[in-house]
């Protein structure tokens, strides 16, 4: 039986965080939910998570998704985790700068889960 694939979820917005949750268990998911920057770094360099998935927010106070994705990307534990930005930044520019620093995907909120799940299923291959 293959061995349940986890994912961590990065949102300051409690409702998106449940919304996400119950989503993804439902498709059979292990997931971690992490409500800051800084709580989404301790989650990820914690050696008991074995993180395959990362669903990152841009628009987050004190330490936003691009602060946190440096450091992730910094990090030989870290570094080659797949990141999917799932954030409410839909400009062109803000797309290309999420690519560019490190994000593997991009998905615009609203979303439609379905299509997320679509681009998670490719990231985890």
């Amino acid at each position: 039986m293959e061995e349940k694939k986890t994912i961590l979820v990065v949102d300051d917005m409690p409702q998106i965080r449940k919304i996400l949750r119950f989503s993804l268990k439902t498709e059979g998911y292990n997931v971690i939910l992490a409500n800051s920057g800084k709580n989404a770094l301790e989650e990820a360099f914690d050696e008991n998570n074995s993180i395959d998935l990362i669903l990152l927010d841009i628009m987050m106070p004190k330490m936003d998704g691009y602060e946190v994705i440096q450091h992730l990307r910094e990090a030989e534990m870290t570094k080659e985790i797949p990141i999917i930005f799932l954030t409410a930044k839909a400009q062109q520019k803000d797309v290309i700068k999420g690519l560019e620093i490190g994000g593997n995907d991009y998905v615009v909120k609203p979303y439609k889960f379905d299509d997320l799940n679509k681009k998670i299923q490719k990231w985890l291959g």
